[in-house]
Order: structure tokens, then sequence, then C-alpha cells
């Protein structure tokens, strides 16, 4: 079975280019198989790696045309990354114009599910999910607002939890490789833009009682956000540490963090926070890999973190809520087998979610959506040579 992943695509610096990476890597590949990526691209990418076969530019419809007709000549099966922002056309429906041409089964991956969208958005997630032999959402929130808002049924919506790499848990080594022995490390990462919320973060470390406590935030500015903006809302961050005098407590870490440093520092923290400001995000990359790295969560009650930090895998606080968030981290610090519960919770979930257990998800998955087209078409083939016996030796060669 040859598939073939549409997304965005490394090195592009986006967290859809990222899964996409880390999707065909975690891919099982039986003997002579071919996957591969058509990558979307916007023109900031120099080069793509080698599995990139087919590169999609964004705004050219009639390359979404001859995607689909390379797809079709070379793949079983075709699996979507599906974020509106990265195809173009209304609502992103330049897509549509790759998935009524293919002719082979389609399983689209939505990273949004909106609960409010506008009409466009609307049709165009609708007829999608109508072309796509499968559907697959990371939480039981996206199933229900599939089923609800837009009225796909069941049986074609498959949960299957966001992949993190394997940790190894080695806390100390990572904290002394950064030097960060003998601190208490809670740390955010990801890149910055003002839906984030550090300033509820920020707010908080003026509350917290250890001494040896010190907050990092991990990334670089969002490169959308840098070209309208520049580094507007950085400057706003440093600002407010200067102000509160909290410079030897935060750390703003100005750099794009690569799969290898993430690791680092998510296996060197303690605490992990996520202070959205916003409850309409489905899905969010950076935290489910601070609970595969085995860390104490803490996040507002967004859609995603209200799923994942079930079960005591994490700690929610209010929306721009600086001190309960500060409760929080005072209550972790204070009560070391309270922190040790949370982290081993979040760590044995994480084993579960680790990209080799999802990759083989996504695997059988596409396999029966395969499996499934392979079978229908054959009865439609014995049902036409069934009424017009006289094609049926065409039909079946």
């Amino acid at each position: 079975m040859r598939i073939a992943i549409i997304g965005t695509y490394t090195p592009r610096q986006c967290g859809i280019a990222t899964f996409t990476h880390d999707l065909y890597h975690a891919l099982p590949v039986e003997q002579q198989q071919h996957h591969a990526v058509i990558a979307i691209s916007d023109g900031t990418e120099a080069s793509f790696p080698e599995e990139v076969c087919f590169v999609v530019e964004r705004n050219e419809k009639q390359q979404y045309i001859q995607a689909a007709a390379y797809i079709n000549e070379h793949f079983d099966v075709c699996v979507i990354q599906h974020e509106y922002g990265i195809f173009a056309g209304d609502a992103g429906n330049y897509i549509l114009t790759l998935t009524e041409k293919l002719q082979i089964p389609v399983v689209s991956n939505l990273h949004t599910v909106l609960e409010k969208p506008n009409a466009m958005e609307l049709e165009t997630l609708k007829l999608l999910c109508d072309s796509s032999q499968a559907v697959t959402v990371m939480t039981a929130k996206a199933v229900s607002l599939l089923q609800s808002v837009f009225h796909v049924p069941a049986v074609k919506i498959h949960c299957i939890p966001h992949g993190v790499p394997i940790f190894d848990y080695h806390q100390q080594d990572a904290k002394a490789r950064l030097g960060l022995v003998g601190k208490n490390v809670m740390l955010s990462f990801g890149f910055l833009g003002r839906n984030k919320g550090i300033e509820t973060a920020i707010e908080a470390v003026e509350q917290v009682q250890d001494p040896n406590f010190v907050y990092l935030v991990l990334g670089s500015t969002h490169p959308n956000v840098l070209r309208e903006e520049g580094d507007v809302y950085r400057d706003f961050l440093h600002h407010k540490i200067e102000e509160k005098g909290l410079h030897d407590r935060v750390q703003l870490i100005n750099t794009f963090a690569s799969e290898s440093l993430l690791i680092e520092y998510l296996t060197a923290c303690d605490i992990y926070v996520t202070p959205y400001p916003n409850e309409n995000q489905i899905s969010s990359g950076t935290l489910s890999f601070a609970i595969g790295a085995g860390a104490a969560v803490l996040s507002t009650p967004y859609w995603y973190a209200k799923d994942l930090l079930a079960n005591e895998r994490g700690l929610l606080f209010d929306f721009n809520d600086s001190q309960a968030l500060a409760g929080h981290i005072n209550m972790l610090l204070d009560d070391p087998l309270a922190l040790a519960k949370y982290r081993r919770n979040a760590a044995a979930y994480g084993r579960l979610t680790s990209w080799p257990n999802v990759g083989r998800s996504y695997y059988e998955l596409l396999k029966q959506s395969a499996i499934k087209t392979i079978a229908i078409n054959k009865s439609v083939n014995q049902n036409v040579a069934n009424l017009f016996p006289a094609n049926s030796s065409r039909l079946s060669s």
C-alpha cells in the first residue's frame, strides 16, 4: 500500500508541517512500499526533503489538479492534513479541486473543527468529509462537533490522538545540559503570538513563592505574525517582565525549537503551562508533547485541554486568571507527591500516544479504507456485469 500525505512540510515552520513530517516517519513501511509527501508551499521553503515527491504552490489552482493526477498514478490511498489556512481559495476550498479529481480513497485528518463556522467554512469542510472514506480528529469534542455542526456520519469519524516523540525521562541530565540544576522549571513553547496568553503566566510568576522557580518561554515569533507586525508581542512581554522585576525568573528564548531542542527542554521541565485565552482550540501539539514528556501540565480550559487533561493528567485554571495559575504552581511545588502524581499520569498516557503507536493506528485505518474501496469497486463492477453481460469482459480487464 502506497500512501500519499498532503500537507505543509518541513522546512516550513508551522505546526501542520511538523505533524506531517512526524506522521510520514511514523507510518510503517512494508516491502516495496513507497510513501511520500505532497507539500503545499507558500514559497518560503528553499527546498524540501527527498520524501516530498510533488509540490503544490498554494495559490495555483491548476497545480491542485495536476497533483491529483500524479497521486492517482502513483498511490493507493491519500491522507490530507486539513487546516483552512494552508490551502488557497474561499475557506481553503482549493483542496476540493484536488479531492474531486482523486480516484483513490481519501482519509482527512482535521486539525480545526469550528463550533460556529461561516457559510464557506461549513460548506468546505462538509464537502471534504463527503469525499473522504474516513475522517480523523484528535478529541471527543471534535467528534461531537463533526456530528452536530457538520452532520458527518458517526461511522465515518475516527478519533486518533496527536502523536508525541519518545522521551527518556532523564530529567536531571537534561537540567544539567541546560544549566538548570537546582531549578524548578515551568515551560511554555511554540510560536509566539497574541493568542498564546503568555502575559497571564508572567503575571502568575510574580505570585510564586519558591525562590528556585524559573519560567522559560521557548519559541520564535510566528512567521506570519513577524511579517505583519514584527516582534510587537515579544516586546510587550519583555516590557512586562522588566516592569514587574522578573528578569531573573522569566526567560524568553527567541529560537525556533527543533525537535531535539524541544525534547531537551520538555525533559528538563517540571511544570508545563498553556495559558491560551480562547476556548475554541480543538488541537495543540505543544500540549500533547508536554503530556508525552511527563510534565505536570497546567492549562486554561480550551476544548483540547479539557479532553487531554481528564483523568488527573493535569490541572485547569480559568482564562486570564493569573491568581488561579499561581495557586496551582505553588501547590505543586509545595507538595512533591502531587507533582509526582500528575507527572506520572501524564507520562503513562504519553507512552500510549508515542508516534510509533499513532503511526500504526493511522496505517491500519488507511489500509482498511483502501480495502473497503477496492471491495466496493468490485461489487459495483460485478453488478454492472450482471446487468450488461456483453460488457463483463471489458469491466474485469
